[in-house]
């Protein structure tokens, strides 16, 4: 178990999407992904972190090498940039430089409305917890106490 959930649990969460899908009849459009699976390797979460200089959690490194970035279920999960792939514009890494230049968040989820879900960063040290970053408020509001919690929450559930 990592931080509350554990990845046994979180898997359930993620069986149970798929099934809704394909009872939707979603698994019949060619370019519809539930789960799109940008994954990363250690390396590459280590060069993220170098980058970002912070340490990302470390269920939030275990999910990125498992499941990985991109489409998963209802969120758009920001990718880990990779090696063997063209830079992705928006990455954990070039949106956060971008949007907390002062590196007090990562953002790991955009809403679409110039919104994240972030980790709060203290002391190049990222929290376990998820918070919601407004994009015209200095008043971030905590969404869930860990990752598995808050992509269970968020990716899995309409």
């Amino acid at each position: 178990m990592i931080d509350g959930m554990d990845f046994e649990e979180f898997d359930q969460h993620v069986q149970s999407l798929r099934a809704r899908t394909a009872q939707s009849g979603f698994e019949a459009i060619e370019d519809f992904k539930v789960i799109e699976g940008l994954t990363a390797s250690a390396e590459e979460i280590a060069e993220a972190e170098r980058a970002l200089g912070a340490t990302l959690p470390a269920q939030y490194k275990a999910f990125m090498m498992r499941y990985g970035g991109g489409s998963f279920g209802f969120l758009d999960l920001l990718p880990i940039p990779t090696a063997g792939s063209a830079h992705h514009v928006d990455d954990v890494v070039s949106v956060s430089q971008a949007e907390f230049p002062d590196g007090s968040f990562v953002a790991v989820a955009p809403v679409g409305t110039g919104d994240y879900w972030c980790f709060p960063a203290i002391d190049g040290r990222c929290s376990d917890e998820v918070w919601f970053h407004y994009h015209d408020a200095d008043d971030p509001t905590l969404g869930a106490p860990d990752f598995l919690h808050f992509a269970a929450r968020h990716g899995t559930q309409p």
